[in-house]
């Protein structure tokens, strides 16, 4: 990937023109595209195929949902950005667009000085175009696959004790795939670190416990988790889990640029926890979150790894850390991981 398209969809002269001035100052080698509204936005999309299409949430003549469908239909590689001013409503139309397809979102920035505002939006733009770059490069060496590390035991042999998810970038997506066609029977609880601020948790929790027969909740301090349930980290805080299946919040400082993080999930199961068999479920996302936190897994526990593909992530980040470092067992497509989880023998 020489050069990176970029589209920029928005009503606002001064976003547009933040967006724009960040992308060219974080990598020279862009092309930059500015579409007023949708209708432009479509023409531009259909001609030049962008790989990164920012799109406000409002954007008008062409709404956000055709837009999306008119994206994943010409260039369905596209990173797509959903953006929108903060409001009440915010969180329910993030859902939504990453319920259609987009791939990640943002509140816009409106602090008083716009110095601070171009920060929030380069610091943004920055982590999505230095994934893009690291997919394209890792595609470029054309490395076949190997796991350094012997598989522990077998998936007829597993057994696991507790499930554990780590996602970020296309999680959203990705968890309501899974969730809702999980059986509700699964007597181990689920615990999930999926990054994202505290009210869009709570919106998408709400989402997947209205989809899902398996109760899907979000995490309280001091909660025991127990069997047929799963427990989304509030945004915010940190969930680890003690010896006694008791979940446990902190405010501690991020892991990896982000709180809630897996890995400290992760480190605190291969602490803690009493039980020694772990399922591991590492999902689309950004960066190298659970990485460690899997490596204390497998050093201390009994733990078997599934780790989603790259051909249906929407950033192959977080499953190429733990692939290339020889901890994934299973790499499975995004339809198949239900039958993955459901096909080892539970206690």
């Amino acid at each position: 990937m020489d050069i990176i398209k970029v589209l920029v969809a928005d009503s606002s002269p001064v976003f547009k023109k933040m967006f724009k001035s960040a992308i060219e100052q974080i990598d020279k080698s862009t092309s930059v595209s500015c579409a007023g509204d949708g209708k432009e936005a479509a023409d531009i999309i259909i001609r030049k195929n962008p790989d990164i299409v920012i799109i406000d949430a409002e954007i008008e003549k062409t709404g956000l949902l055709e837009l999306l469908n008119l994206i994943i239909k010409e260039t369905p590689k596209a990173f797509i950005l959903v953006t929108s001013r903060p409001s009440s409503t915010s969180a329910k139309i993030f859902m939504e667009a990453l319920s259609a397809g987009a791939s990640d979102s943002m509140t816009k920035p409106i602090y008083d000085s716009y110095g601070e505002n171009f920060e929030t939006v380069k610091s943004k733009i920055s982590a999505i175009i230095e994934a893009l770059r690291a997919d394209s490069s890792a595609k470029k060496k054309n490395t076949p696959v190997v796991l350094s590390k012997p598989k522990k035991v077998s998936s007829k042999e597993f057994r696991p004790q507790i499930i554990l998810f780590a996602a970020s970038t296309g999680g959203p997506r990705a968890l309501e795939t899974i969730l809702p066609a999980l059986d509700p029977d699964i007597p181990v609880p689920i615990l999930i670190v999926q990054h994202m601020p505290p009210h869009f948790i709570d919106t998408l929790t709400g989402r997947l416990e209205h989809k899902s027969k398996i109760r899907v909740k979000v995490a309280d301090d001091g909660e025991k988790a127990v069997g047929g349930t799963v427990y989304m980290a509030p945004g915010g805080d940190h969930m680890r889990l003690n010896s006694d299946y008791v979940l446990y919040l902190d405010d501690s400082p991020p892991l990896n640029g982000v709180r809630p993080a897996a890995d400290a999930l992760f480190e605190s199961v291969a602490d803690d926890f009493e039980g020694s068999r772990i399922l591991a479920v590492i999902l689309t996302g950004m960066g190298h979150d659970s990485r460690k936190g899997l490596i204390r897994l497998k050093d201390k526990k009994k733990c078997y790894c599934l780790a989603q593909s790259e051909r249906t992530c929407v950033v192959y980040g977080m499953p190429r850390s733990v692939v290339e470092d020889g901890l994934a067992d299973k790499i499975v497509d995004l339809d198949q991981m239900v039958q993955e989880i459901e096909s080892f023998n539970y206690i």
